[in-house]
Parts: structure tokens; C-alpha cells; sequence
């Protein structure tokens, strides 16, 4: 083997150590295998980072939409409101009333007559029955009361809204008797198509 050739070969021997002396004295975080678990850890917690901001704003929306919800307001007299196949327009109110009907052939209230007059349509396309009894009065208490229907029978005239068929198209007026206690106090009465809806409320003050 000649000079030159050991000499080439010396050279790339010293090389070559002199590379993988560099390599091991490089400073840790240069690294090849340390580099990349460091950056995969920093995609990971700037992924989470964007992602709980994101949450929080979502949940900040629906707190925000939840209170900006409107109360619902009941109707009042002489608004028209339907429940089911009927259409009720509560006219008026009146209360204070001791009876009905004549001496002979009459009722006293227990406390006091509540009278509702009150319109109702039937706004559906097959007929439908009007009972008294699925309607309702409560009082600024919360108590219920129920109509005297027994009493509407003297009142003057009778009364069209004790129990009366109604076919699609038309309308009757009526009114409905309470007996309430004195000094009571009406809230809201509750209206009804039939004993199985979920009923309309109006406002009695």
C-alpha cells in the first residue's frame, strides 16, 4: 500500500472522529431526538389552548342567550286567545254579587258571585261541545275555583256558556258564575276546548 493511500485513509479516520466528537458534544436541546418530543408537546398545548378558549366562548353564548329569554305576558280582557278548536275573548268582570235568579227559584253565594262574560268561536272545522266546567278562576293567592254551574242555571236569561255544542263558523256570548269568598281577589282565568288541553290563561285585573 502506498504513502498517499494511508495517508487518505488517516484523514477520513480523523474525520470522521472529529464528526462524532462534535455530534456527542452538542448541547442537549440541538438534539435530533430531543427536538422532536419538544415540539410534538407544544403542538399538543397550543391545540388545548384553542380548544378551551373556544368551549368557554360557547359556554358565555348560552349564558347570555338565557338571560335575554322574554318573560311571557298573560292576555287581558278583550284580547282573543285559542286553545284548540276554540277562540275565547273575555269581555268583562264583575263581582260582589250575593245571588241570581228570583227568591222562589234562585242561589246565594256561599261568598260571592264572580260573573265572567266572555265570546267564544269555534275556529277549528268539526263541532265542538262548551263546557263550563273546564274552566277555571284563581286568585291572586293561587286558589282555584271552579264555576257554579248549578247557579248559572238562574241567571237571568240562563246562561249560553253552561254546556253548549258549537259548530265550526260560529260563536256564542256567554257567562260564567263563581262563587268566590269576599275580599277575594282574581288573578287569571284559565280557558279551556276540552278537560284534555293544555288551556289559555287571561288576565282578570
Amino acid at each position: 500500500m502506498s504513502e498517499n493511500e494511508n495517508d487518505s485513509k488517516l484523514a477520513k479516520a480523523e474525520a470522521k472522529a472529529a464528526k462524532a466528537k462534535a455530534k456527542a458534544l452538542r448541547p442537549w436541546f440541538k438534539k435530533k431526538r430531543f427536538i422532536v418530543p419538544i415540539a410534538l408537546v407544544v403542538v399538543i398545548a397550543l391545540s388545548q389552548a384553542v380548544t378551551g378558549g373556544g368551549s368557554e366562548k360557547g359556554t358565555e353564548t348560552e349564558d347570555n342567550s338565557s338571560i335575554e329569554t322574554p318573560t311571557n305576558q298573560r292576555a287581558g280582557l278583550g284580547d282573543a286567545v285559542v286553545d284548540g278548536k276554540f277562540s275565547f275573548t273575555v269581555i268583562d268582570v264583575e263581582c260582589g254579587i250575593q245571588s241570581v235568579g228570583s227568591e222562589m227559584f234562585g242561589s246565594e253565594a256561599q261568598g260571592q258571585f264572580c260573573k265572567v262574560s266572555l265570546n267564544i268561536e269555534n275556529v277549528g272545522d268539526e263541532p265542538q261541545t262548551m263546557f263550563a266546567d273546564n274552566q277555571k278562576i284563581y286568585d291572586v293567592e293561587g286558589r282555584e275555583f271552579s264555576p257554579d254551574t248549578s247557579a248559572m242555571i238562574y241567571m237571568e236569561g240562563g246562561s249560553d256558556a253552561w254546556i253548549e255544542e258549537i259548530n265550526p263558523g260560529n260563536q256564542l256570548a256567554g257567562e260564567l258564575l263563581f262563587d268566590v269568598p269576599e275580599g277575594a281577589t282574581l288573578d287569571y282565568i284559565e280557558l279551556h276546548d276540552s278537560a284534555f288541553s293544555s288551556g289559555v290563561e287571561v288576565s282578570l285585573n
